[in-house]
C-alpha cells in the first residue's frame, strides 16, 4: 500500500465520458510524458489510455501525423491533440472519479506553487540537455546558473514541503520527477541535505507509477 495518498475528488464532479479512446504520444526519457506517465497510473486510466512511444526531433515522426508542434507528450482524443502537460493531466483528471491531481482553483498558493514545481522540472530539463552537449558546446556559465537554480529551489521545496507531504498531486509529481532525474543524469543529490524532502522522496519513486515509468539509461 502506497503511505502517501491521493486526493479524492471531494466536490463530487462527474468524470467526462470521452467517444473515443485516448492516446498518449510520449517517449521512454522525456520527463513531461513521465509526468503524464504517473497520471495516468494513479487516475486508474490505464485500462482507457493507449500509451505509443515515437520519436521527436525527426522529420519523419508519426506524431507528426496529428499535429504540426511534434513535442511530447501530446494527448490525443478524437480529433484533438492536447500538447501542453497541465493541460494533459486536467483532461485525464477530467475522465477520472477516484482522485483530482491539479491545485484547486480556490487555492492560488497551492496553483502558485504547482507552476513553480513545472518550472524546476523544466530547469533540470535545461541543466541535463546543456550537460549532454558536445564537450566543446557546452556552456560553463550556464551550467553554473542551473545548479544555483536547482539549489534554490531545493531550499524553497523544503521550506514548503507542507504542499508535497499531504497527498500525491501535480506539484509533487513534478519534484519527484524533477529530484530524480537530477541524480540519475546529473549526480546531483543535494536534496538529502533535507531530511524531510529526502525521506518523502524516497517513500515516492517507490510506488508502482514511478516505478514503472523509470527513465531508461542513455
Amino acid at each position: 500500500m502506497d503511505s502517501i495518498s491521493l486526493a479524492s475528488n471531494s466536490a463530487g464532479v462527474q468524470p467526462v465520458k470521452f467517444k473515443d479512446n485516448m492516446r498518449l504520444f510520449a517517449t521512454p526519457n522525456s520527463p513531461f510524458s513521465r509526468m503524464a506517465r504517473i497520471a495516468i497510473h494513479e487516475l486508474g486510466l490505464s485500462d482507457q489510455v493507449d500509451i505509443q512511444f515515437v520519436t521527436v526531433r525527426d522529420s519523419k515522426s508519426e506524431l507528426l501525423n496529428y499535429g504540426p508542434l511534434g513535442k511530447v507528450p501530446a494527448l490525443q482524443i478524437g480529433d484533438d491533440l492536447f500538447s501542453d502537460t497541465s493541460i494533459i493531466i486536467k483532461m485525464l483528471e477530467s475522465a477520472s472519479d477516484s482522485c483530482r491531481l491539479t491545485a484547486e482553483n480556490e487555492d492560488p498558493k497551492a496553483i502558485a506553487f504547482e507552476g513553480f514545481c513545472i518550472g524546476f522540472l523544466e530547469s533540470i530539463a535545461v541543466w541535463i540537455r546543456e550537460a549532454r552537449r558536445k564537450p566543446e558546446l557546452i556552456s560553463e556559465e550556464l551550467l553554473k546558473v542551473e545548479k544555483e537554480r536547482a539549489l534554490r529551489c531545493v531550499d524553497y521545496i523544503s521550506q514548503n514541503i507542507s504542499y508535497l507531504r499531504s497527498s500525491l498531486s501535480l506539484s509533487a509529481i513534478a519534484v519527484a520527477c524533477a529530484l530524480d532525474l537530477a541524480n540519475r543524469r546529473l549526480g546531483f543529490y543535494e536534496y538529502e541535505k533535507h531530511g524531510y524532502l529526502n525521506e518523502w522522496l524516497q517513500k515516492v519513486i517507490k510506488r508502482k507509477s514511478f516505478l514503472i515509468t523509470e527513465p531508461q539509461p542513455i
